[in-house]
């Protein structure tokens, strides 16, 4: 192995809003559901907490980083007020345990996210590009496969679409077997074929074997469009038709690799487990207690420890 392999550090990001919602609803069905002091469920905060701190104790990350969405307004809707509209509203009582992933997020000191109008999703292709320009390779941690274009030689998607499936790293090789298309190519296929789970209108008959030699022959779009004189009058009269459509829904498709979002947490994880130990014990998360405040006591004697070393020195001086 190479020296600059070697110095590769890795990151992850996590899409915040994929995890809540798969806590949630994967533990619907057990027979206990757990509550805070206050009696708000906290069903999808138990599964967020341990799947972080699963993360942090693999010692396969630098850090840990999280991205979420913010309310429902974004720049997409602005743009195609019909953008998820087909989507089911989030659950009452998942909305409160939003807030309280955030809290323990920030009690934990771990780096997270967000921007008014903006998608996870944008904020994670932020960082990942930033992530990877200063020398990180990034796991991104989602079942949403829109992230599949963020894809590339330093960034995976780790992907588990079910409990009973197998967790799949997605490389640019995968992106190609499953779409036929390069990663950044993968608004292209959107824009064609449409995306029923965004609510996106593709072209009408357009099949995705059709969409792959588009796609691959013209390399985007854009340069199709420029092209059109190639096609059969037919063919042309239909694209013609579906162009404003089809342009629009690249723009919506493609995740933002450039939103401001300030300064980003590149350091070392430190993760607080004192304060981490105080959000378990105000929302009565028995279940990880134990291992967490012995870390919690620990961290405590060795705070004190270079508190009384720092005041020795100063003493000497």
């Amino acid at each position: 192995m190479s020296t600059q392999q070697e110095e590769r550090k890795k990151i992850v990001l996590v899409d915040g809003y994929h995890l809540l919602h798969k806590g949630y609803y994967g533990s619907l069905k057990r027979k206990k559901i757990a509550t805070n002091r206050n009696g708000i469920l906290i069903n999808a905060v138990y599964v967020f907490v341990a799947k972080i701190q699963e993360m942090i104790d693999s010692g396969e990350y630098y850090t840990v980083i999280v991205t979420f969405d913010v309310g429902q307004e974004c720049w997409r809707k602005e743009l195609y007020p019909a953008y998820k509209a087909t989507r089911k509203d989030t659950p009452c009582d998942l909305v409160p345990q939003m807030q309280l992933v955030r809290d323990f997020l920030t009690a934990a000191n771990i780096p997270w996210y967000e921007k008014s109008k903006y998608e996870g999703d944008d904020i994670m292709g932020t960082i990942s590009r930033i992530a990877v320009k200063l020398g990180y390779d990034v796991d991104i941690i989602s079942n949403d496969k829109d992230t599949y274009q963020l894809v590339s030689k330093n960034v995976n998607v780790i992907s588990q679409q079910s409990k009973k499936a197998k967790k799949e790293i997605v490389t640019e090789k995968e992106v190609l077997e499953k779409y036929g298309c390069r990663p950044c190519q993968i608004p292209d296929m959107k824009s064609l074929i449409g995306d029923h789970s965004d609510n996106i209108k593709g072209i009408r008959g357009m099949h995705f074997s059709t969409a792959v030699k588009l796609v691959t022959k013209y390399g985007c779009v854009e340069n199709m469009y420029k092209n059109i004189h190639e096609f059969p009058e037919e063919h042309k009269q239909k694209l013609l038709k579906a162009q404003d459509q089809v342009l629009l829904n690249k723009k919506i498709a493609r995740i933002l690799k450039t939103v401001d979002i300030g300064r980003v947490n590149f350091k070392p994880l430190n993760v607080n487990y004192v304060r981490f130990m105080g959000f378990l014990k105000r929302e009565k998360m028995w279940a990880f207690t134990k291992v967490i405040e012995e870390r919690a006591e620990k961290q405590k004697v060795e705070c004190e420890k270079n508190i009384n070393e720092r005041k020795k020195q100063v003493k000497e001086k």
